[in-house]
């Protein structure tokens, strides 16, 4: 009896051992999860009930040098979907909202495909611009509808429409490049213009808000927020109702307009059309839209102003003035006898005016516009002389105008493909360079070509006395003077002498154009030829007012327009009175 009695005991303490041993374990545990690993354990919880949503900033407005909006914010409904809380609804809450605001399945493609590309804990903009009555069935739904958000916010609108697109520039929603920049899927990004120069500035900074959520991702209360920081606003020193009335005087036609400040670089006015609606891009083009825009022939994308390079015509002239002048050349001093063309080798070069114009001098030869004497002074300047003086007024450069995709323009002697045929022909070995390209560059024609803005900043240096600027958008940067040209002695008064000719002579070749204007003018017609065949060429004009002080330069190329004095000038002068009036608003504004 005693054998089992023990055996029995044995068992007993055994049992008592092990219940004791997995008391002990638990203890242990309860010990590390209330003590060691209470933090982890706590931030795992907070995360299962806290989220972290971000707060957009309100981007900065755009203005003109006066106040008026340019790009502004306006209030509207948007929806959003944050994939991490709809989860696997996500798809269903989709085709829940597709179906509330009508969505094609183009649409609904495009949407899942931006959900698929964002961050899961981030929300992504579905439909932004709603009225309530379009938003109201969605947000009285939102408990059956998880990760769904329905909010008022700001959205970009551009009043002034084309008439300033260029120069304004436009927003689109954030790509993937801007989220690997970490912008978020629900914000909009600048892409041309002073919308993309400024984003720094405009954007603002994102704030935060902490909320604690149910079991379902609703919003039970907010524990803590960090206000975003809105963004600053940008006044240009564009004056939009200059800016209008360049575009009205302009008209369908393509073509440019650029008025800058003589003595800050200012631009007061940047017209270039065909235009485009920014307001279009807000909302978010189609692929059709998209591809017709680019696919355009009459390219409205373009800034004509600054992104496209033409044969300057006779508006060059004033560069090959200045050339001889410099040089000293006898020329300069003389008068000459236009009989219409002068025969070269085995063909005339002829003036456009078929019966001359008789016995001319330099400022003559200016105001009339006669080709045969400028024939005769860059022969006798020679291409490297030519192009020298060129370069020196900032043709062949970029301006350094803060926008993207600037054009440098050609000057035959330093660009690099025609400088190697250029100097093959003074080496002896080819020759590739004739006298009658150095005599087409003097009039503008051949192979030299500029932007308008370079040369409404050639006509600004002419007027200050030699002082190159870099253009400028904002009204509050600082004036940037890129290089002040060494100019001959007397030179710039003849040149002056001749520009103002050219408007006020009877027989100057703007005369007609500026009869009715309030400010004295000085400036250069330019007709560049670009089918002689079917006698199409690009009208021009360039010059600065009022004439006797002046304060802002302008230039205008229609393209395809014909004459510039019976075509550009026109546009010019209504110009000019536009920046009359505008003057005058000042003054009274002061008084």
């Amino acid at each position: 009896m005693l054998e089992p009695r023990r055996r029995f005991e044995r068992r007993l303490w055994l049992a008592r051992a092990l219940v004791v041993g997995l008391f002990a374990v638990l203890l242990a545990r309860e010990v590390q999860l209330a003590w060691m690993e209470h933090a982890r354990f706590a931030r795992m919880a907070a995360h299962n009930r806290v989220r972290l949503v971000p707060i957009l900033p309100v981007r900065g407005e755009i203005f003109d040098r006066e106040g008026r909006g340019l790009a502004v914010n306006r209030t509207a409904f948007r929806v959003v979907i944050t994939p991490e809380i709809a989860g696997e609804k996500a798809q269903e809450v989709l085709n829940v909202v597709a179906r509330a605001l009508g969505w094609g399945d183009a649409r609904l493609a495009r949407m899942r495909a931006r959900m698929a590309r964002a961050r899961p804990d981030r929300p992504v903009l579905l439909a932004d611009r709603l009225a309530w009555g379009k938003v109201a069935w969605l947000a009285a739904r939102l408990h059956r509808l998880p990760g769904l958000g329905v909010e008022a916010a700001p959205y970009r609108a551009y009043p002034a429409g084309p008439v300033a697109a260029h120069i304004v520039g436009y927003l689109s929603l954030a790509g993937p490049e801007d989220l690997r920049r970490s912008y978020l899927a629900t914000e909009y990004v600048g892409r041309t213009g002073a919308e993309r120069r400024f984003e720094a500035r405009l954007h603002g900074r994102l704030g935060w808000r902490e909320i604690e959520v149910d079991a379902r991702g609703r919003r039970v209360a907010v524990l803590n927020e960090t206000p975003p920081t809105r963004g600053q606003d940008v006044r240009l020193a564009l004056d939009l109702e200059v800016q209008r009335a360049a575009w009205q005087a302009l008209g369908p036609r393509e073509g440019a307009v650029v008025v800058l400040d003589v003595q800050t670089g200012d631009v007061i006015a940047m017209v270039s059309r065909p235009s485009f609606d920014p307001n279009a891009f807000v909302g978010g083009l189609r692929w059709e839209q998209w591809q017709a825009l680019r696919r355009d022939p009459r390219k409205p994308l373009m800034n004509r102003a600054y992104q496209a390079a033409y044969p300057p015509g006779s508006v060059f002239k004033v560069i090959t003035a200045m050339a001889g002048m410099r040089a000293e050349l006898p020329l300069v001093h003389q008068r000459i006898t236009c009989t219409g063309a002068i025969h070269l080798a085995d063909r005339d070069l002829r003036c456009w005016r078929k019966e001359g114009h008789g016995r001319v001098g330099l400022v003559r030869a200016l105001v009339e516009s006669c080709d045969v004497y400028f024939y005769l002074l860059g022969d006798a300047l020679g291409m490297e002389r030519l192009s020298e003086e060129a370069a020196r007024w900032g043709l062949g450069e970029k301006t350094g105008i803060p926008l993207a995709g600037e054009q440098a323009g050609v000057i035959p002697a330093k660009h690099p493909y025609l400088t190697r045929l250029f100097h093959r022909k003074l080496r002896g070995r080819r020759r590739n360079w004739y006298r009658g390209e150095t005599m087409i560059t003097a009039i503008g024609q051949g192979a030299v070509t500029a932007t308008p803005l370079q040369i409404a900043r050639l006509m600004a240096a002419l007027a200050n006395g030699g002082k190159l600027l870099r253009p400028k958008l904002a009204l509050d940067a600082a004036p940037r003077v890129m290089r002040t040209i060494s100019v001959p002695f007397g030179a710039l008064a003849r040149l002056h002498r001749a520009l103002r000719g050219v408007v006020a002579d009877p027989r100057g070749t703007a005369h007609a154009a500026f009869l009715h204007v309030p400010w004295p003018v000085a400036g250069k017609t330019g007709t560049a030829e670009v089918d002689k065949a079917h006698d199409v060429a690009h009208a021009w004009f360039a010059g600065f007012a009022p004439a006797d002080r002046p304060r802002y330069a302008f230039a205008v190329i229609v393209e395809r327009g014909g004459h510039g004095g019976a075509v550009a000038a026109p546009v010019a002068a209504a110009v000019v009175r536009a920046l009359a009036r505008m003057e005058a608003r000042l003054r009274e504004a002061q008084r």
